[in-house]
């Protein structure tokens, strides 16, 4: 579940102390209207100038206004007592939210094959590569622009797609190989792919490429395209895990503005980290979900230390055009916005393709944080509008 600061009960005003001014005259106003009431009230035949008389004329009075002030006063204070508390306990809160927040899984390696680029893709993107064509496809009878990794055909049987999807994540595997292998403990994968084979083809073409290379405590395989939410969701376990996210994202018939790709993140949880004292190639901080854009966007950069003014630059997806418009403005108004240091359209390159979005997008930002040393704040459109940051280690 995002952290939402929002959630955390707002802390109370201290209360107003009481008056002493005030209390003053109160008093003098109580004393002056005992002593008339004691000499109205008072016997004929007692003296005016006992002590008893002053007792009860000055004294009663002054010590009714007192205990007014002093019940007044206690009130004032366990108040603020109460409020101070409250307002000490939505510190608190508000802090463990906002470490909770700025939790970030580390990034240990990657292994990736695009159209575009098998290494150094960032790079590739920056310097204008694009592998997207336009061509005629007669079998779909239809002109299409994408990008495809099989070089002889674009239309292939379910066959022909598994001994292709086999080769493809068997090279995209053994790159990781010697990562995994040096991590023991929790071990989880994350397979997202595009609904051309069932949950248990991917499964078993997984196991292929994988076999036996590190015992699974859990395997999730899915086709919903949730963007980069898929690192909240594995945050909020707070567990000590390894995590491979793996997608898929292969044509048996060729799809307009979208290129195949096949990419692989392993990646540590903040316990992992601690647990195996080791620098990450960069590191991947808690995504927010665009809702209240104003606090979205503190909230972003507040998950990953980007304050105004810091350098940045920019990686955006599938983004549209007018939820981009409406994130500009308020990185404007925050003062993010003046120190972006470039910025770069996946789509040019890419499409919009439904299964490749998450990897490549948090690939190319973690390439580039690396080499640019700058954080990368990345806006990707999915079910949701998702922002998230990525700096290097």
């Amino acid at each position: 579940m995002p952290v939402d600061l929002k959630q955390i009960p707002k802390t109370e005003p201290l209360p107003v102390p009481p008056s002493k001014s005030r209390w003053i005259l109160a008093i003098v106003i109580i004393m002056i209207a005992g002593a008339l009431l004691v000499l109205s009230l008072w016997p004929k035949g007692l003296s005016t100038h006992s002590a008893w008389f002053w007792f009860c004329s000055l004294l009663v009075p002054f010590s009714v206004g007192m205990a007014g002030y002093i019940a007044r006063l206690r009130h004032y204070e366990n108040e603020r007592d109460r409020v101070m508390w409250w307002n000490h306990l939505h510190q608190k809160q508000h802090d463990e939210q906002v470490l909770l927040g700025q939790q970030a899984v580390g990034v240990l390696g990657m292994s990736y094959t695009t159209p575009v680029a098998s290494n150094k893709l960032a790079a590739a993107l920056l310097k204008g590569s694009n592998a997207l064509q336009t061509n005629y496809y007669p079998s779909l009878q239809s002109t299409l622009t994408s990008a495809s990794l099989h070089t002889a055909s674009n239309v292939r049987n379910e066959a022909e797609y598994l001994s292709f999807l086999d080769v493809v994540l068997t090279r995209v595997s053994q790159h990781l190989h010697g990562e995994i292998a040096k991590f023991t403990g929790n071990f989880v994968v994350r397979l997202h792919h595009d609904g051309v084979l069932k949950d248990e083809q991917i499964f078993t073409t997984w196991r292929r490429a994988f076999p036996e290379l590190h015992a699974v405590n859990d395997i999730s395989i899915s086709t919903e395209n949730n963007g980069l939410m898929w690192v909240d969701e594995w945050l909020d376990k707070q567990d000590d895990t390894l995590l491979l996210s793996v997608e898929i994202n292969l044509f048996l018939l060729a799809r307009d503005r979208q290129a195949e790709s096949v990419s692989a993140l392993l990646l540590a949880s903040p316990l992992c980290m601690e647990r195996l004292h080791i620098k990450p190639q960069a590191w991947i901080h808690r995504p927010v979900v665009v809702g209240d854009v104003e606090n979205s966007v503190a909230d972003t950069a507040n998950w990953g230390k980007v304050t105004s003014g810091l350098p940045w630059y920019f990686w955006r997806a599938q983004v549209k055009n007018d939820a981009l418009a409406v994130v500009l403005q308020m990185m404007d108004k925050w003062g993010f916005l003046t120190a972006k240091k470039g910025e770069q359209v996946l789509d040019d390159a890419f499409g919009r393709p439904a299964a490749a979005l998450g990897n490549i997008t948090l690939i190319c930002a973690c390439e580039h944080a690396v080499t640019s040393g700058l954080p990368q704040w990345l806006l990707v459109g999915a079910r949701t509008t998702q922002m998230a940051i990525v700096r290097p280690a």
